[in-house]
């Protein structure tokens, strides 16, 4: 039974590991966007499961993919890019989806699949970046989508201001 079906299990997972894991790297046969790919394919073949009645297939196909697609190469990945908090997060989603298989709520495992794949495909492009193969120098982090300057793009006026220390004199009363 992996981590997922059990939350007791996966606190003792996480406390069990005290020895550090091995540094993070490309992978050997294809390319960070082929990891993400197979496990988007293990989540579409996971709702098609589920789509067909077949429910605990389903469940056992998801988590799965967790264990042997997700949790091997993307999900250290992912902790070594984001941190901790962000494959928790993953972890988590993968929880919900195994939690929505056991209900007949189209829309909320549609969701699920689809904000994992998304993930897996956005986890493969920072690594990608991150972790190049063997020979290959890595890319400079992405700059973050969606950022608008806060400032305007206008230079200070240092000279107009008044010295630091001296205030100007109070007006006259009068």
């Amino acid at each position: 039974m992996s981590p997922l079906g059990n939350p007791v299990l996966a606190v003792l997972c996480l406390l069990a590991c005290a020895e550090p894991p091995p540094p993070v790297t490309a992978p050997d046969a294809h390319s960070w966007n082929d990891e993400a790919e197979l496990v988007v394919r293990g989540l579409d073949e996971v709702q098609s499961l589920w789509e067909a009645g077949q429910r605990p297939a389903a469940k056992t196909l998801a988590d799965r993919v967790y264990t042997e697609r997700f949790e091997p190469r993307m999900e250290r990945a992912l902790r070594e890019i984001e941190g901790p908090q962000a494959a928790a997060q993953v972890e988590y989603t993968f929880g919900q989806l195994v939690l929505v298989l056991d209900g007949k709520d189209r829309a909320r495992v549609e969701e699920r699949v689809d904000t994992l794949a998304l993930r897996m495909r956005s986890i493969a492009e920072a690594a990608d970046r991150a972790f190049p193969p063997p020979g290959q120098a890595a890319a400079p982090p992405a700059p973050p989508k969606d950022v608008r300057p806060v400032v305007p793009d206008v230079p200070p006026a240092w000279e107009a201001t008044e010295p630091v220390g001296e205030l100007p004199a109070p007006p006259p009363e009068g």
